[in-house]
């Protein structure tokens, strides 16, 4: 299948992006990873950049995709467009479609959500109970994750996983199983959730998402990778403790 031109345009960060990288990798579609800077000089910087409607979309936000002439902002957007416009969408039946589409929305908002905000808590909110914070954010991840472990059984996500190519959905569980276990360490109990772990070490991308990672290390969100990792070691002691 032949492709437009296509550059994805998000911060120099794993964030909300890092599933698209994924899927362009897992499924060999080439395309332009521009990453952008949110604080040094240049013309690849965000504060150069965010008032430019062509480069940050409707919203000045990002992530940006351009495929071919075409501008899609807002990320949710953006994979279902991919979704369709790469013939994922009619390989699956309607009840399958739904799925992925029910499974993508509440990892963005139950887990990307979760995550960012973990990240950015203390410099977003004065006087915070930091410890107490991380704690009631971890017990409702885990919630949620074991009725994520469930219904994907349920659904035999992992043998139709196997029959199929790599889709969006597929991607972004992967990459926030990862996210998790990389700021919580041990203690999301993936060991506990046998079809959740399962998919984790059997993904059929597995290889593409690893080789992703390795080929440009990047902290989950913008804060930079030494101030994510003094937060993370933070996390993990309070964990702990």
């Amino acid at each position: 299948m032949s492709h437009p031109t296509i550059t994805l345009r998000y911060f120099d960060a794993r964030g909300r992006a890092q599933p698209l990288r994924y899927y362009f990798a897992a499924r060999g579609i080439p395309y332009t990873n521009e990453l952008v800077s949110l604080t040094a000089a240049g013309s690849n910087a965000w504060p150069e950049m965010r008032e430019d409607r062509a480069r940050v979309g409707p919203f000045h936000k990002l992530p940006v995709l351009h495929y071919g002439d075409r501008t899609i902002a807002e990320t949710l957007v953006i994979n279902a467009f991919l979704h369709r416009e790469l013939g994922d969408e009619a390989l699956l039946s309607d009840s399958e479609g739904l799925r992925h589409s029910m499974l993508i929305s509440s990892f963005y908002s139950d887990v990307v959500m979760n995550v960012g905000t973990t990240l950015w808590a203390e410099a977003i909110y004065a006087g915070l109970d930091y410890p107490a914070f991380i704690r009631g954010v971890l017990g409702r991840i885990r919630g949620l994750l074991g009725r994520i472990d469930q219904t994907l059984g349920d659904w035999g996500w992992a043998a139709a996983a196997r029959g199929r190519p790599v889709m969006l959905a597929d991607c972004l569980l992967w990459e926030e199983l990862n996210s998790l276990q990389h700021v919580f360490g041990e203690h999301v109990g993936l060991d506990k959730l046998p079809t959740l772990s399962r998919l984790y070490v059997e993904a059929p991308g597995r290889a593409a998402f690893q080789k992703v990672l390795a080929s440009h290390p990047a902290p989950i969100t913008g804060r930079g990778m030494a101030a994510e990792t003094e937060i993370i070691g933070r996390i993990r002691g309070y964990l702990a403790a």
